[in-house]
């Protein structure tokens, strides 16, 4: 089966799948004596690696819309569901042949579970839990006759070394690529055969569902080499990730700002910051998305005094320095609030990138003397920020 034929199989059928679940919600069709809440994917992410095509959903939005198509490119089935780099795995379970399946559990290599929910509070929506003593790498190991699995409404805990991730999966197919399109298209019918509702979270009222989305974005930002472009559009179609998170009820997402004003050797017609979000006092602070670059083991580099960021972080910098620049200029910030009722007083400017991993707080204090003015904040801090509305 070829890339394009999996993509477009995998696309309509989910896609169709989903617009009858949302038909039959309305209609009153769809009920729960717990008075679950229904949430939807908005995202499907086809990866593709030398021997697999994994296609997974993503989000948690209360109607479905449709699906973003997000096309990821990965080394290998075992980095994608390990989250580290690939190494040599001792894994949980050796899958082999065809319709395998998971659901509802949490599947984890050897960790101090107690100290990983601090970081991943999903991991308390799931309390059956399938662990591997002594194993390493990913969970699950795939042999030469695998066909194809499903795994809907898990999570993974990974961990390497003394780094724990977690990886929340509403909806994951994972397929040989040797499969042939009858076969998988047979695979699918079978995953919704009686009527079964697949592909959605269903959540008990609370703080269950801002948990769930937690779990969807550390999802994202944990998965190596994923796009900034997947990051925004999720923290796009998600608004309340930002308005919970930074305490705002207004913020513009990638606005297209002409240098209406600027110094005589400036040649750029625009600038294209990720996000402008609004303060208690109505004024507004600028951001720009990075993802969080999870094969840097830190931020910054050199001693204390020559203390400075690393390239990637550096890029982001300066590109927040160039639109510092932008905002210097009067006539380019009456622009922007004619244009989209914006207006700044001493805005911040802000870097989101890195997590609890790479960013150290003291380091980055050093790296960013040379960056008067700009500030940053790591994906962990976004989601325990997010968080904490519901907690209290």
């Amino acid at each position: 089966m070829t890339p394009d034929k999996f993509i477009k199989i995998t696309s309509d059928f989910w896609g169709a799948h989903l617009k009858r679940i949302q038909a039959y919600n309305d209609a009153g069709g769809i009920t729960s004596s717990n008075d679950k809440i229904i949430l939807f994917p908005n995202i499907l992410l086809i990866s593709i690696t030398s021997e697999h095509y994994i296609a997974e959903l993503l989000g948690a939005r209360k109607r479905f819309t449709g699906l973003t198509f997000k096309r990821h490119k990965e080394i290998s089935i075992d980095r994608y569901l390990n989250q580290f780099s690939k190494e040599e795995s001792v894994p949980l379970f050796h899958l082999n042949g065809e319709k395998h399946g998971f659901i509802n559990l949490c599947l984890a290599q050897e960790a101090d579970f107690e100290a990983a929910k601090t970081r991943f509070p999903i991991i308390e929506l799931f309390p059956s839990r399938l662990v591997r003593s002594g194993g390493k790498g990913a969970v699950l190991a795939f042999g030469p006759k695998f066909e194809s699995s499903s795994i809907e409404n898990c999570v993974f805990l990974n961990r390497h070394h003394n780094a724990i991730r977690a990886k929340h999966v509403l909806e994951m197919m994972i397929i040989g690529k040797n499969l042939t399109k009858n076969k998988y298209k047979d695979f699918l019918q079978n995953l919704i055969k009686d009527k079964i509702i697949k592909g959605v979270h269903t959540c008990a009222s609370g703080n269950e569902s801002a948990i769930i989305l937690s779990g969807q974005l550390q999802n994202l930002y944990l998965l190596p080499k994923l796009r900034e472009t997947t990051l925004g559009e999720f923290l796009k179609s998600h608004p309340e990730i930002i308005k919970d998170a930074f305490s705002t009820e207004k913020f513009v997402y990638e606005p297209y700002l002409k240098w209406i004003e600027s110094a005589e050797h400036n040649k750029d017609e625009a600038i294209n910051p990720d996000l402008l979000i609004q303060r208690d006092d109505g004024f507004y602070d600028i951001y720009d998305i990075k993802t969080a670059a999870l094969n840097k083991k830190s931020l910054t580099k050199g001693p204390r005094k020559r203390r400075r960021f690393i390239d990637y972080v550096e890029e982001g910098a300066a590109q927040l320095a160039h639109y510092k620049e932008y905002f210097s200029f009067s006539k380019n910030t009456e622009y922007a609030k004619e244009k989209y009722g914006v207006e700044f007083k001493n805005p911040r400017y802000v870097l989101v990138v890195g997590s609890f991993e790479n960013a150290d707080a003291i380091e980055i204090g050093e790296a960013k003397r040379r960056f008067d003015g700009i500030d940053m904040i790591d994906y962990d801090t976004i989601v325990l920020l997010f968080l904490a509305k519901y907690y209290t």
